[in-house]
């Protein structure tokens, strides 16, 4: 038998916790239904533990995760018809994460207090996105906030495993860099000045790779400061040319000319792009302000100026997917679609279908970046350190020729 601890509540809105005995987690789930409870989560009580104790331990942080959970649990306390200020004082008292625990605490105080839920959201930007608070003020106003928060939680849930997936994919290729860095710094700094010295009295007889390396290792040991300072000063002036918002334009219109790489990212902007557009649109926010909160969250410069223009161009009566397919940033797939979706009036769907068609583009391009990658990378590397250790076989066989 295994162990599970669960959250539910009771049908007059009692908050209830217990660790229950089951064969499996479906069996647990029977069985806490059984007893009339309202399930919020549950999970084997191993997992539970280690989760409780990671969140406290990180305090601060609150993680797409926690606002997933916090979105799901919430639609099914208010599907069950218990008062929205009894839902958020049962999730402030069960979260473990102390940071999110107190977030939860004044968002239950505000809408005690006569705020609305959304107002009482949008006080915590730093938690609630625009996007989100946006949506539970539609829900509001259109009397569906549970499914509104459901929707909410699938849309955080489709972002997360887009995240991840692009992460799981990078890590290799990451571990990679970092190896044959450390590889060779520690030939430069360590195994070449140690062989040097029995080329001390080599002079001209070494060969001209093995007086090269001695000399590179040399100068990397006397002036390995002057790579920090190269670092610092780099990033120095990407802040000063960007510091401007026409410069933090024209450097994403670069971003996005990159092979491979600027396809990537303007496909996992139009994906994000489309499924909050279309989720904020669902939520009965109106156009022009789910256009205006969109586009905001968009990472790239050049593709949230674009999105200025759509806005105007839309306030002023246009649709947004013809002036979308005048701008190559923007992927043409997708404008196309956008603007199929306009003339039918399935607009919403039409921005699901490319959010979806999109998200896999990301998927499949992280796949191919990195396989292209790697072996690039491989290469080069294996060209360098076998560079270094041919120079100083070379170096060693001289010393030996000239002895004998």
């Amino acid at each position: 038998m295994n162990k599970f601890l669960y959250k539910a509540m009771t049908a007059d809105g009692q908050a209830r916790n217990g660790m229950i005995e089951a064969p499996s987690q479906a069996q647990a789930v029977r069985l806490v239904q059984q007893n009339g409870l309202v399930l919020l989560t549950i999970e084997s009580a191993e997992s539970s533990e280690s989760f409780a104790a990671a969140s406290r331990s990180i305090g601060g942080r609150i993680t797409t995760q926690q606002l997933m959970e916090f979105s799901s649990e919430t639609s099914a306390l208010l599907d069950a018809n218990i008062p929205l200020e009894q839902v958020l004082k049962t999730q402030a008292d069960l979260c473990p994460h102390v940071r999110f625990k107190e977030v939860l605490t004044e968002v239950w105080k505000d809408v005690n207090g006569g705020a609305s839920f959304a107002d009482a959201l949008a006080r915590h930007p730093k938690v609630f996105e625009r996007f989100y608070s946006n949506m539970v003020r539609g829900g509001e106003a259109s009397g569906a906030l549970d499914l509104i928060m459901r929707r909410i939680a699938a849309l955080l849930e489709r972002r997360q495993k887009l995240r991840s997936k692009v992460v799981s994919a990078l890590i290799y290729p990451s571990l990679l860099v970092v190896m044959g860095v450390a590889v060779v710094s520690i030939m430069m700094l360590v195994v070449i000045p140690k062989l040097s010295e029995l080329f001390a009295d080599g002079g001209r007889l070494l060969p001209a790779s093995t007086r090269a390396i001695i000399a590179m290792s040399e100068f990397s040991r006397v002036y390995w400061w002057l790579l920090p300072l190269a670092i610092v000063a780099m990033v120095a002036v990407f802040k000063v040319a960007t510091r401007s918002e026409e410069g933090k334009v024209k450097w994403s219109m670069k971003v996005l000319k990159l092979p491979i790489l600027g396809n990537l990212m303007a496909e996992a902007e139009t994906s994000r792009f489309c499924r909050m557009l279309a989720a904020l649109l669902e939520g009965q926010v109106p156009i022009l302000q789910a256009i205006s909160i969109t586009g905001g969250t968009l990472s790239n410069a050049a593709l949230r100026n674009l999105m200025k223009s759509v806005y105007e161009a839309v306030q002023s009566g246009k649709p947004m997917g013809p002036l979308l397919q005048q701008h190559p940033e923007f992927p043409e797939l997708a404008s196309r679609m956008i603007t199929m979706g306009e003339d039918s009036g399935e607009l919403g769907t039409m921005l699901d279908k490319v959010a979806e068609r999109y998200e896999e583009k990301v998927s499949a391009s992280t796949e191919r970046f990195v396989s292209v990658l790697e072996p690039i990378f491989i290469v080069v590397m294996g060209i360098v350190v076998g560079f270094i250790v041919i120079s100083m076989m070379q170096g060693i066989m001289a010393m030996s020729t000239s002895a004998g």
